[in-house]
């Protein structure tokens, strides 16, 4: 996939070669990239389109956080280690099988015990973490700081700084640009500051994007303000329901046991014989059984950067 830096800098590449008919193949391409480089509200604009995009997905994870109210699971009790806690899993799994007839049966029990024995063999080996009692003096989930967004400060300076006159902005980056042009004039034939600004102008027409810093700004303060609405949200939402830093992350080892389990399976391809598809169709179906699992016991932990996007459900959070 083409980034905008290379998109823009094909644009720009384009409209020099045809302004300058007669220059060198690799030149207009030198002068694109040395153009670009003289405008720094195309970089700005990038770093504040990838932050938008974090804050954006942030916003929708931390939404169905909310919104799916996860926190009322049934679990073991307080002190349960997670090794036992996972040989419950397994208890529950073979209790909840049923058993197959026909010609898959065999491979089914046999794929179904497989995954079990494998689920209580991790058990035996996890590192120890019991359940907190949540009568102890753990911590509530804090809410994020009150670090700025850097993106955002960096563009609000810049913005800051911009002439309020639209003409006069367009000037500045005439001239920035017209300088690259007339650096380059040995190579081009560009020998003054009116056929520089003369192509300059077909630069920037190219790249009318440039004028929407603004407006970015304006989107990326508004996500800021309802990330940080959320976060706190959250944070909220989970103290009131007894969810301390210490739960969260003995929660979130368990899912994170669970998942890694059903992730091991692997379909069998080009499966013929019956044990063979019995004993895949018992793993996948006890896959599934243990992703929904971990998806009802995972909890969406509240970080220190309200601006990061949250871990994925397989990554530690320590």
């Amino acid at each position: 996939m083409v980034d905008a830096d290379q998109q823009r800098r094909s644009t720009v590449a384009t409209v020099l070669a045809r302004a300058l008919p007669g220059t060198a193949a690799d030149v207009p391409l030198a002068m694109a990239r040395e153009i670009l480089d003289v405008l720094p509200d195309l970089r700005l604009l990038d770093d504040a389109r990838a932050a938008q995009a974090t804050m954006e997905q942030t916003i929708e994870r931390v939404q169905a956080e909310l919104d799916r109210s996860p926190w009322t699971v049934e679990l073991p009790p307080p002190g349960t280690d997670l090794s036992e806690a996972l040989r419950d899993e397994a208890r529950l799994l073979r209790r909840n099988t049923a058993t197959r007839t026909g010609p898959n049966a065999i491979g089914f029990a046999a794929g179904s015990d497989a995954f079990v024995r494998s689920l209580e063999a991790r058990a035996s080996t996890v590192p120890a973490q019991s359940r907190p009692d949540p009568a102890g003096n753990s911590p509530a989930p804090s809410v994020p700081d009150d670090r700025p967004n850097k993106v955002r400060l960096a563009v609000e300076l810049h913005v800051a700084g911009l002439p309020t006159d639209p003409a006069l902005r367009a000037q500045d980056r005439r001239t920035l640009v017209g300088n690259e042009l007339v650096r380059y004039g040995l190579d081009t034939g560009v020998n003054s500051t009116e056929l520089a600004s003369t192509i300059a102008n077909l630069v920037l027409a190219a790249l009318p994007e440039i004028d929407t810093l603004p407006e970015v700004l304006d989107a990326l303060r508004a996500s800021e303000d309802e990330l940080r609405s959320l976060w706190q949200r959250l944070a909220e939402e989970q103290a009131n329901c007894g969810l301390t830093e210490p739960e969260i992350r003995w929660r979130n080892a368990l899912a994170r046991e669970l998942r890694q389990q059903a992730d091991s399976v692997t379909p069998n391809a080009g499966m013929t014989d019956s044990f063979t598809i019995g004993f895949s169709l018992a793993s996948q179906g006890l896959a599934r059984k243990l992703r929904a699992r971990a998806d009802e016991i995972v909890v969406l932990p509240v970080p220190v950067d309200p601006w990061a996007l949250p871990k994925r459900h397989d990554e530690s959070d320590s």
